[in-house]
């Protein structure tokens, strides 16, 4: 065993056995590498990670180049998932080098941290237009000794794309901010691939925040390609592979045009954006199938990623010891053995879809099934019998590959990946009147507290046995916003103040003093790493710019404080043409920038003691997609008849006849109470909540 046999991270114990002399992040490698006057090869990867796996069986298992890498190199690897600050700065030396990014990535350095030479996987040996890693190294290492002003200039030319550029407030392009959006709205549109839905050819991702802002775009313009678009999209996703159609839940993206060939792994991130994502699209469209697809999603959480210490696991991997996968495909010989033969020729057509879908080892991809009403008549079955015989059959298929050997589980409780979690299972408990995802919610929150927290300040991860790691950004500004929504379905006020303390904590320590905006870490966070990242893209996730400027606008709302909106408006002044000019880069920052635009719509609700007392109005509102609404809750104490804890949103205004009762406000200032759900939908309609032609109140009983 190597030195990763002491690390709690799977993905660095799944490198303990190499015969690399790995090193994890940290002065130890640093030293030696500049006692001993070596370049350090720095590899970073994550536990589900296909491609990972790959290069680590056939490079850092093999012997011959362990001998040749421990002999030329410090060696370090890295969690990305433990470490996102590492990942992002030497991350933007890859880009600026080749252009693209991914992992596993292969970084050379300086022995002072400076990246010279940068790629992602390498096969061991050369193959057509990619080098091999055994020549890579010999190569770097060679010029290290024998050219070394060459490689000094090209670390420092690197170097300089490591630094982010300061933010800074420009003029909003012509046109405004409304401009930007609507041109940012049709150009997400038209780049939308119209027959299979999302964007782009493959590999295809979700990429949810953009969807959310078009969503959210035909909500607020009525302009309803946007919502076409989403339509496609999420009708897709449901029936192609990239869905795990036995045991729920989707994987990270398709390896194909059509969503049907998925890399299998699957991610905390993605799957609690779907649920919202879905949710949403139910909230603004109506169909019932978007409703029972976030719940089915939000089951699979629960089920599959849920810790036993409460929270949630960051990811369930994609390969398994017969190979990536294989855990998930069917032969027509397996589909028969679990199934009989009848229904497994049947499961076959239920099951199948457009084109072939295969795994590796030539297993079908289970998808979404051809034409469902043609085959409701081919067999004589109405789709509502077809659907039945469906789910029997995907239990009856569960149950069966339940005997395989499973994927592995990373069970790092990430605070910012939790947070995406808490808001999405507030919602759905809400929306769809289920308290039991709100429990799910409020257990993975009082995980992140006790359990990755450590001298009363929230950390990065929880690892199974102690808090690491100081928290990024997104970390800080997801539980922020999970806050707000636990104080909204809960009422209680304790929310709030978390929420809000979160908030004044990235203040404190994460906003850059020479420019507008925020850094991914605080301070003197780490000395081997002299860069501090700024991630402004919203990828795979929101970034913590993206996250961090809708907590303060959704502050702003509660607290009445301008300091909070003045910091986002800074930020969204400063983006506006990039994000215009980028748009599927900057879905989340876009959804931020039409709040901004058109101002939040506060809901002050004053109620009575007694459990989700509020429930009632509050559901009145959420049943429909309002991205603009800003919820606070006040509760009322016996014989008073004002809230004293909560937002100022709710301070000072009395509640009727010990009854719930709500204010409509626009920038405080709020019309007559009421007591009654049309009034308050008169109310709402009247400061601009927007509704959909047929975008009625939603009963999610209907969702099934």
């Amino acid at each position: 065993m190597n030195r990763l046999a002491a690390e709690t991270s799977p993905y660095l114990r799944q490198h303990k056995d190499n015969p690399v002399d790995w090193y994890p992040w940290g002065a130890e490698a640093f030293q030696r590498a500049k006692e001993q006057d070596r370049p350090i090869l720095l590899s970073v990867g994550y536990s589900a990670c296909h491609w990972c796996h790959v290069m680590a069986h056939e490079s850092f298992e093999n012997p011959a180049l362990a001998e040749i890498q421990n002999r030329l190199f410090v060696n370090i690897k890295v969690d990305r998932e433990e470490r996102p600050d590492v990942d992002s700065v030497y991350m933007s030396a890859l880009q600026a080098q080749t252009g693209g990014g991914g992992w596993p990535m292969t970084v050379f350095l300086l022995p002072d941290g400076r990246p010279f030479y940068a790629g992602t996987y390498f096969p061991p040996t050369d193959r057509p237009g990619l080098p091999g890693f055994r020549r890579v190294m010999e190569s770097l290492a060679l010029a290290y000794r024998e050219r070394r002003s060459e490689v000094v200039a090209n670390a420092e030319g690197l170097s300089q794309a490591l630094v982010p550029a300061p933010l800074m407030a420009a003029a909003s392009p012509t046109g405004g901010i409304g401009q930007a959006l609507a041109k940012a709205q049709s150009s997400l549109v038209q780049s939308a691939d119209r027959e299979f839905g999302g964007f782009g050819r493959a590999p295809k991702f979700p990429q949810c925040a953009a969807l959310e802002f078009l969503l959210q775009d035909e909500i607020g313009s009525q302009r309803r390609e946007a919502g076409q678009v989403v339509r496609r999209a999420l009708d897709g996703m449901a029936q192609g592979g990239i869905r795990d159609q036995v045991g729920q839940g989707f994987h990270r993206y398709s390896v194909d045009q059509r969503w049907a060939v998925p890399h299998f792994e699957k991610m905390l991130y993605d799957n609690a954006q779907l649920i919202r994502l879905f949710l949403h699209a139910w909230q603004a469209q109506g169909l019932p199938r978007d409703l029972a697809m976030a719940r089915s999603t939000a089951d699979f959480l629960i089920a599959d990623l849920g810790l036993a210490s409460g929270g949630f696991a960051a990811s369930l991997d994609a390969d398994t010891v017969d190979g990536e996968g294989a855990f998930y495909g069917w032969t027509p010989l397996q589909l028969r053995e679990a199934l009989g033969p009848d229904r497994g020729e049947l499961a076959e057509h239920l099951f199948g879809g457009p084109g072939p879908a295969r795994t590796e080892q030539g297993g079908l991809v289970l998808r979404g099934g051809v034409e469902p009403a043609r085959l409701a008549d081919e067999l004589g079955l109405g789709e509502t019998e077809l659907q039945s015989v469906r789910r029997e059959m995907a239990r009856d298929l569960a149950n069966r590959r339940a005997l395989r050997p499973g994927p592995g589980r990373d069970e790092k409780l990430i605070v910012g990946w939790n947070g995406l979690a808490i808001i999405a299972l507030t919602e759905l408990a809400v929306a769809a009147d289920q308290v039991s995802y709100l429990e799910a919610a409020l257990r993975c929150a009082d995980a992140i507290l006790n359990l990755a927290s450590l001298d009363g300040r929230i950390h990065h991860l929880f690892d199974g046995s102690r808090a690491r790691f100081n928290a990024t950004l997104d970390d800080l500004a997801a539980f922020g916003l999970a806050c707000l929504a636990l104080h909204e379905g809960t009422g209680n006020s304790r929310w709030f103040e978390l929420a809000l303390s979160a908030a004044e904590r990235v203040e404190a320590e994460y906003r850059d003093e020479e420019g507008v905006g925020w850094f991914d870490t605080p301070l003197g966070h780490d000395p081997n790493l002299t860069v501090r990242s700024r991630s402004l893209e919203d990828g795979a996730q929101p970034s913590g710019t993206s996250l961090m400027v809708e907590l303060c606008l959704r502050l702003h709302a509660l607290t009445g404080e301008p300091s909070w909106r003045e910091r986002a408006s800074a930020v969204l002044e400063s983006l506006v043409g990039t994000a215009e000019r980028y748009p599927s880069s900057f879905g989340a920052l876009l959804s931020s920038l039409e709040l901004l635009e058109s101002g939040s719509i506060e809901l002050a609700l004053l109620v009575p003691p007694g459990e989700r007392s509020h429930w009632p109005l509050l559901q009145r509102v959420r049943t429909r997609l309002l991205p603009r609404l800003v919820v606070g809750v006040g509760r009322v104490a016996p014989g008073r008849t004002e809230a004293t804890t909560g937002p100022a949103l709710v301070l000072g205004r009395p509640i009727l006849n010990q009854i719930p009762t709500a204010y409509v406000c626009r920038d405080f200032s709020c019309q007559l109470p009421v007591t009654d759900a049309p009034g308050l939908d008169r109310q709402l309609e009247e400061v601009g909540a927007p509704r959909l032609e047929g975008n009625e109140v939603r009963d999610p009983r209907g969702g099934d």
